[in-house]
């Protein structure tokens, strides 16, 4: 338990390293950062020495200095990027959620799961379920399933490289039958959930493509599936495309 405590600590150390570069300060020494926390120098040296070889600070030839480095600014535009698509989605998904009078999500992949970044309930409809950050497989959601279909081979391979959980007697646990799905999604345009991850829900799910055509977020609509029969599915469908 020692151990765990001390890794935190050291962590919480070297974020706080980062924390001192500011706009007023872009570029410190070593010395500066040291009096500024309070840690020994060598301490401070490591840290930064770390950080260097990961490329998220870099040392000024001139002054000796350090500075942010570039592997921060791709990190902000990562999450640029999700702060774009919500910005985007979010008309959107409030008029699909007012035309359905279903909940509306968006979700980003990551690995073989999807993250949930938004969602919409219909205007004057309390939200019944929040899943902003909440994760969920890729391959038993309808939002999953969407961008799966639209994800390199090594993605779908990775889903099915150990046992998958069966969370209901309709999810798909075999690779075949699922690559069989996908190629369904992608001449249809959409993708179904139909109680694959939990029971008495119903999904309809697009994947959101890039130049390349490959899935970098996606759209669903769900609700109590008496509700979302086959009918009310073509007509969230074509509100998604």
């Amino acid at each position: 338990m020692e151990r765990k405590i001390n890794q935190v600590k050291s962590l919480y150390k070297a974020m706080k390293v980062l924390e001192c570069f500011t706009v007023e300060q872009p570029e410190l020494s070593i010395t500066e950062i040291s009096c500024k926390l309070g840690l020994y120098k060598s301490n401070v040296y490591n840290i930064l020495s770390t950080f260097e070889q990961l490329g998220y600070v870099s040392q000024n030839p001139e002054n000796s200095k350090y500075r942010l480095g570039i592997k921060i600014l791709n990190r902000s535009f990562v999450f640029n990027s999700h702060m774009s698509i919500q910005r985007i989605a979010l008309p959107h998904m409030q008029r699909i959620a007012d035309s359905s009078r279903e909940n509306v999500y968006l979700a980003v992949p990551n690995g073989t799961e999807v993250v949930y970044l938004e969602s919409c309930c219909p205007y004057g409809i309390a939200p019944s379920r929040n899943l902003q950050g909440e994760r969920a497989p890729m391959y038993c959601t309808a939002i999953g399933k969407a961008m799966l279909a639209y994800s390199p081979q090594k993605v779908i391979d990775e889903v099915y490289k150990d046992k998958v959980r069966k969370f209901t007697e309709q999810t798909i646990t075999k690779k075949s039958k699922l690559e069989e799905e996908l190629k369904l999604i992608q001449s249809r345009g959409y993708a179904i959930d139909d109680m694959e991850h939990e029971y008495g829900i119903r999904c309809v799910g697009m994947a959101i493509k890039n130049s390349s055509g490959e899935a970098y977020a996606g759209l669903s609509v769900s609700g109590p599936s008496p509700r979302i029969d086959d009918k009310k599915t073509e007509l969230l469908a074509g509100l998604l495309q």
